[in-house]
């Protein structure tokens, strides 16, 4: 059986800082129009800090878009959605695997392969960490190979 990331979650952890750093642009821009040229000192002035928001949003986006992947864990193999395709890989080609409480993102990374986050199956808190079954799975797993 594969337990596969929560999808929902991993998009909305996806594009949240892009759909965020949008609003706070476009949200602005009318700010910046405008028929009085002698205000223009203090609308750039007013802009600064918005726009500050919006491009480090931007730089999450960028940063975090090719490493947020869609992964499907079973007890013998491990699938990673890479442009559109699966690829399937072994226990034993896992190098790192372990769960950031705090974002509730699982690090994993692959043998030869550059390291990546996705979402667990069900939901984790702070104190008990991942409790579902890819959880159990994964705990597991890190158990019996010393991960």
């Amino acid at each position: 059986m594969l337990y596969e990331c929560n999808f929902p979650r991993l998009l909305m952890m996806k594009y949240l800082p892009l759909m965020g750093g949008l609003i706070i642009l476009f949200g602005f821009i009318p700010q910046v129009i405008s028929d009085h040229p002698d205000m223009w000192p203090d609308i750039l002035l007013d802009m600064t800090f918005p726009l500050l928001i919006s491009i480090l949003l931007f730089g999450l986006f960028f940063n975090a878009k090719d490493k947020l992947k869609y992964v499907a864990i079973g007890k013998s193999k491990v699938i990673i959605k890479k442009g559109g395709q699966e690829i399937e890989y072994n226990w034993l080609d896992v190098e790192i695997i372990k769960l950031n409480r705090f974002l509730g993102l699982y690090k994993l990374k692959i043998k030869n392969e550059d390291e990546i986050y996705f979402t667990p199956y069900g939901m984790t808190t702070w104190l008990t960490g991942d409790d579902s079954d890819m959880g159990v799975i994964i705990n597991r797993m890190k158990r019996e190979l010393q991960i």
